[in-house]
């Protein structure tokens, strides 16, 4: 809690869809889909998105204070 005044920081989130290009041991490198930019994240730690990820796969990441997580798979 806090008063009125105070400033709060709220992070920036950004929902985003990209294409998985290639996977390497923990490290995914996407492709985003409207700017065409290539990087590389982690690995999901859930099972039930990390088994359906391979090359050419659409996900949906999140961008949040730099830092991206993907979300699902489409």
């Amino acid at each position: 809690m806090s008063p009125v005044s105070a400033r709060i920081d709220v992070p920036i989130l950004e929902k985003r869809s990209g294409q998985v290009v290639s996977i390497i041991g923990e490290t995914i490198q996407l492709m985003d889909l409207e700017t065409y930019e290539t990087f590389e994240t982690e690995m999901p730690k859930e099972d039930e998105i990390k088994n359906k990820l391979a090359p050419g796969i659409e996900v949906e990441f999140w961008r949040v204070s730099g830092r991206n997580k993907i979300i699902r798979t489409k």
